[in-house]
């Protein structure tokens, strides 16, 4: 059932927003540990929904939807930030003959990562590849393949799960736990 009138939707609206907010706000908030950064994943989520109102049902539970949208946009900024910083470093550094053997080495890991990627189920391969190459979130995903938010979810844990165990296997990685290994294999790519 669509909403007709402005007015029907921003309450529509606000009614959504009070019966999300604490519990999105809570839950980002105990795994990010950064209120900024929560505060600004919410208000971007809250946004997308406003401005895909017309494409989303009446009835809907609209959380998956936020939910997914303000972990993935953290995360992003999450990762933007460290990319921000690793660069920093780097120009800091300036240039000198390690470079150049950082820079095979970085080869020599991404070529390493993508034949383990390519190793992977094709489905779950497909599901990684959307999500990394394509930056497409968990529910466009979802909808694109007809699978649920959740699928993908578990699909990517399992992706991320193998790359670790098989670059592992290769390098001597640090023990990362699940989002610092999933932000260091998001920045390689």
């Amino acid at each position: 059932m669509k909403i007709s009138t402005a007015g029907e939707k921003e309450l529509h609206f606000k009614a959504i927003y009070l019966e999300t907010f604490e519990k999105l706000n809570r839950i980002l908030l105990s795994s990010l540990k950064n209120e900024s950064l929560v505060y600004d994943a919410l208000q971007e989520a809250y946004l997308q929904l406003w401005l895909k109102w017309d494409r989303q049902s009446r009835e809907a539970d609209h959380y998956p939807f936020l939910y997914f949208y303000a972990r993935n946009y953290a995360l992003k900024q999450i990762a933007r930030d460290i990319k921000r910083e690793l660069i920093q470093h780097d120009i800091y550094k300036g240039t000198d003959s390690s470079n150049l053997e950082r820079e095979l080495e970085r080869k020599e890991w991404r070529l390493q990562l993508s034949q383990v990627i390519n190793k992977l189920p094709a489905r779950r391969r497909e599901i990684y590849r959307l999500f990394k190459e394509e930056g497409m979130s968990y529910q466009s995903i979802g909808e694109k393949l007809h699978i649920s938010s959740k699928t993908v979810d578990s699909q990517l844990a399992k992706a991320v799960k193998t790359i670790r165990k098989e670059i592992s296997s290769v390098y001597c990685l640090p023990k990362l736990s699940g989002i610092g290994f999933f932000l260091s294999v998001f920045l390689e790519w």
